[in-house]
């Protein structure tokens, strides 16, 4: 790996002669973390990420891919620098909110954010390319909180639902100089130019983000990158033309993070154990005044019962193309609004049946859905081969159950359904979730 000169005199202006620590670090091999899925706990061994209850360092990468369990959502693999959005929640932002990820794609901090509010508030994921906004549904249908809306949108089409939110994260494309360590293809794009065109892109995101923020609202402002125009320069750009005030998390010094002078943390990889990191918090002081633009339609309530869930009463169950879906009742209206401002939407609540045929089955959203109700099914639990062949979407067999549906489980977490039809089990498994390799 040989890095852009222009890019070492940049953070030469930042870091003087700590640069070349910076650089040294950048050379090594990454370092390996994950986040546990708090509703589906599972036994992991590591040492604990500080800033983070639910994040552990591995001592070396393991073929995650093989891990029945992570396909079951019982864990996220993201580095460790990013969880500290964990301390900016526990600091600012209630379980009870309504959160949007503006740029949320593949994943990892809508998960984190799903798991910190808990089923209480809601979480709006947004990507606005569609490929990897399919990305996004899978590993937060897989993660399994049912109060998660996912959409695939030009953030500045959400402004037509108005100042509707208690939090907007924006983790903003970036010249990515924090991906350096994995990505050779990162190093090789970089440049000036790319880092002036980040920093324009960067700026009309954060003003349509701002827009649907309440009046006293949180913005989080997040990349993977070092340099200042990225960083410090659009804090500081978000206070002038904004009227942006910058709000403090509690660090430990210990950690070996550092406070921008305008304002957010730097993640040096020299300094922290994790591949980089920009992150700061600002508070909305006055409103816009922008009103929403919503029009008429929506989806159309069903009077069935979530029966398949827990709490079953809790949920409205819709259909959208020939799939039913269960939204908590307390959420419903807001995706209607959403809805009604033509906003494109993935996925709204808990994946509940589909259609085959004339009957609707249950689907895969269900299965890993941390609100199933298991007793409704019959379920069986097979061992780490069997497990990996349903992964690939392959024939199984499974002795000592009737024929229909049955509910496949690893380690007791769900994985998924098949049909027993006697002398072999037909596969439900999505083929576009299957392993690969």
């Amino acid at each position: 790996m040989e890095l852009s000169n222009d890019f070492i005199e940049l953070m030469r202006e930042t870091l003087g002669d700590k640069v070349d620590m910076m650089v040294e670090a950048i050379m090594r091999e990454p370092v390996t973390s994950l986040r546990v899925n708090p509703r589906k706990k599972v036994d992991i061994e590591g040492t604990d990420v500080p800033w983070c209850e639910w994040g552990k360092y591995l001592a070396e990468r393991p073929r995650f891919t093989d891990d029945p369990r992570l396909h079951a959502g019982c864990f996220y693999v993201q580095e460790a620098s990013s969880m500290f959005l964990w301390k900016v929640l526990e600091a600012y932002v209630g379980h009870g909110a309504k959160v949007l990820d503006a740029c949320a794609a593949p994943g990892g901090k809508s998960t984190l954010i799903a798991g910190w509010l808990d089923s209480e508030g809601l979480l709006v994921s947004n990507e606005f390319v569609a490929k990897r906004a399919n990305i996004l549904v899978e590993n937060l249908t897989k993660w399994g909180f049912p109060n998660v809306i996912v959409t695939n949108n030009a953030l500045s089409q959400y402004e037509r639902l108005g100042e509707v939110f208690d939090c907007v994260l924006v983790d903003a494309p970036c010249s990515g100089e924090g991906m350096f360590r994995k990505d050779d293809i990162a190093v090789r794009e970089w440049s000036l130019d790319n880092v002036r065109m980040c920093v324009e892109r960067q700026r009309e995101i954060i003003v349509s983000a701002w827009k649907t923020l309440e009046e006293g609202g949180i913005m989080v402002y997040s990349t993977c990158t070092f340099n200042h125009y990225e960083d410090d320069d659009n804090v500081r750009w978000i206070i002038d033309e904004l009227g942006g005030e910058v709000l403090d998390v509690e660090v430990d010094g210990d950690w070996g993070i550092e406070r921008a002078e305008q304002g957010g943390y730097h993640f040096y990889p020299h300094k922290v154990k994790g591949e980089g990191l920009f992150m700061a918090v600002l508070r909305k002081t006055k409103g816009c005044g922008v009103a929403a633009n919503c029009g008429k339609g929506g989806f159309t309530p069903i009077k069935d019962a979530a029966e398949w869930l827990t709490n079953s009463s809790e949920y409205q169950i819709y259909e959208n193309k020939n799939v039913r879906w269960a939204m908590p009742k307390r959420h419903f209206d807001q995706l209607q609004a959403m809805a009604k401002a033509r906003l494109n939407i993935f996925a709204g609540g808990v994946q509940y049946a589909e259609l085959k045929g004339r009957d609707w089955i249950p689907a895969a959203g269900l299965a890993l859905s941390c609100d199933i109700d298991q007793t409704s099914f019959v379920t069986a639990d097979v061992d780490k081969e069997t497990a990996l062949k349903f992964l690939r979407c392959e024939t199984i067999t499974i002795a000592d159950v009737p024929k229909g549906i049955i509910l496949v489980r690893y380690e007791e977490h769900p994985l998924g359904w098949v049909k027993n039809v006697g002398n072999r089990c037909n596969n439900l498994y999505p083929q576009y979730w299957r392993i690969r390799n």
